[in-house]
C-alpha cells in the first residue's frame, strides 16, 4: 500500500484531477512503459493499464514513466488523461527523426552518476547538467567507485569547477561507502532520477540505497572500461527510508548518447562561471571566439578558466543552435502536413456532400 504523498502527489496534481470533475477517476503514477501498456502505482499498488482509444490516432505526447495519470478502474485500467508534468528530463531521441524522448517525468533532483577511471569525463557531466537545466529539476553529482582512486578529492575538487553551485558526493556502492551523503537527499515524497553511462555503477548504488539486490549487476570491460547496459529500460522504484515512507527513483539505461532538447538558456545556468566573466568584454554580445577586448579568452590566457570548459560552452551552443533549427524545419513540415491533411479532408467531405458547396 502507498500514500499519494510517499508517490509524489502535491497539490498542483490535485488541482488537476479536480478539473476532470469524475470521481470515478484514480491517480496514478507510470512505472513501466511498454508501447501502449503500461504499469501504474496506485494507492492499492500495482495496476496494469492501457491508454484510451483516443490516443491511438492522436498526435498529442504519450505518458512517461514518472507520470501522473488518471485512470479508469478495471482490468487492466484505462489511461484517459496526462496530467502536465511540473519537470522533466529529456533528451533529442536517437537516431534522425528530431523528436524529444522524456527520460523521466516529474523528478525533483536528478543524480549524475560518474565513476574513477576510464568513465570520469568532465565534459560529459556538464552535458547532463545542461539537460537538467532546461527541464527544471535539482542537479546532484555522484563520483562512485571512489575506493579506486588514490586521490578521489582532486577528481571531486576537478567537477565542482564545471558545476557551481552543485553538490559533488564521492562514493563507493560497492563498499557502501559515503551513502549517508545520498540519503539526506532522498525524503518522503521526492522523486530522484539517476543517469549516467554504462559501468559507472548506478545499479549497484541503486541497489543500496533499496536495501536490497533488485537490479542485475554486471562487470566492466578490462580492454575498454565500459560496462554492460544491465538496465534496459525506465523503471520507477520505491525507495523504502528510515521513518516507514518512501521516496521514488527513476532507474534509466546506460546512456550512449545524451543529444541535447534544452533551451539555449539552460547553458547559461550550467557555465555560470565565463557568464560572469563575459560582464567585462568589451562587446555585450561577445562569442568569446574571435572579438578584440574578450575578458573570458583573457581568463584563459592568464590560467584563470580551463580552456577546456570554454570549447565545451561552445560546441554545446552551435549543437543547440543546429537542433534548434532542426526543430524549426521539423515544425514547419509538420504544419504543411497538417495542412494538407486537412485539404484532403475537405475535398473529400465536398464529394461526398455536394450541396455544402452552395
Amino acid at each position: 500500500m502507498f500514500s499519494l504523498f510517499d508517490l509524489g502527489f502535491g497539490p498542483d496534481f490535485q488541482s488537476q484531477l479536480d478539473t476532470l470533475s469524475d470521481p470515478s477517476l484514480v491517480p496514478a503514477r507510470v512505472v513501466l512503459e511498454h508501447g501502449s501498456r503500461y504499469l501504474t502505482l496506485t494507492t492499492a499498488g500495482e495496476t496494469e493499464a492501457v491508454l484510451a482509444g483516443r490516443w491511438t490516432f492522436a498526435s498529442e505526447e504519450r505518458p512517461a514513466v514518472g507520470d501522473w495519470v488518471a485512470l479508469q478502474p478495471g482490468q487492466p485500467g484505462r489511461i484517459v488523461h496526462l496530467f502536465q508534468r511540473r519537470s522533466w528530463l529529456v533528451r533529442q531521441a536517437a537516431g534522425r527523426r528530431t523528436q524529444a524522448q522524456v527520460l523521466a517525468a516529474n523528478v525533483d533532483k536528478v543524480f549524475v552518476i560518474t565513476s574513477t577511471g576510464r568513465d570520469f569525463n568532465p565534459r560529459r557531466v556538464e552535458r547532463y547538467l545542461v539537460a537538467i537545466q532546461g527541464g527544471g529539476a535539482e542537479p546532484l553529482v555522484v563520483l562512485n567507485k571512489a575506493d579506486l582512486s588514490p586521490d578521489p578529492a582532486s577528481l571531486v575538487a576537478e567537477l565542482e569547477a564545471i558545476a557551481p553551485g552543485v553538490p559533488v558526493l564521492a562514493v563507493s556502492a560497492l563498499h557502501a561507502s559515503g551513502l549517508e551523503a545520498l540519503h539526506v537527499h532522498l525524503h518522503a515524497g521526492c522523486t530522484v532520477a539517476m543517469v549516467g553511462s554504462s559501468g559507472v555503477g548506478k545499479s549497484t548504488l541503486i541497489n543500496r540505497l533499496l536495501g536490497q539486490e533488485a537490479l542485475v549487476t554486471g562487470e566492466v570491460r578490462e580492454r575498454d572500461g565500459k560496462g554492460r547496459h544491465t538496465t534496459t529500460h525506465r523503471e520507477l522504484l520505491p525507495v523504502p527510508l528510515e521513518d516507514g515512507s518512501r521516496a521514488m527513483l527513476v532507474d534509466t539505461p546506460g546512456l550512449r548518447e545524451l543529444q541535447l532538447w534544452a533551451p539555449a538558456t539552460s547553458l547559461s545556468g550550467v557555465f555560470a562561471d565565463i557568464e560572469a566573466l563575459a560582464k567585462a568584454c568589451h562587446f555585450r554580445d561577445c562569442t568569446h571566439e574571435h572579438e578584440p577586448g574578450c575578458a573570458v579568452r583573457e581568463a584563459v590566457t592568464q590560467g584563470e578558466l580551463d580552456a577546456n570548459r570554454l570549447t565545451s560552452l561552445h560546441k554545446l551552443a552551435r549543437e543547440q543552435q543546429h537542433h534548434a533549427a532542426r526543430q524549426d524545419s521539423h515544425l514547419r513540415e509538420d504544419l504543411r502536413r497538417k495542412e494538407k491533411q486537412f485539404g484532403r479532408l475537405s475535398r473529400e467531405i465536398n464529394r461526398l456532400h455536394p450541396k455544402r458547396r452552395r
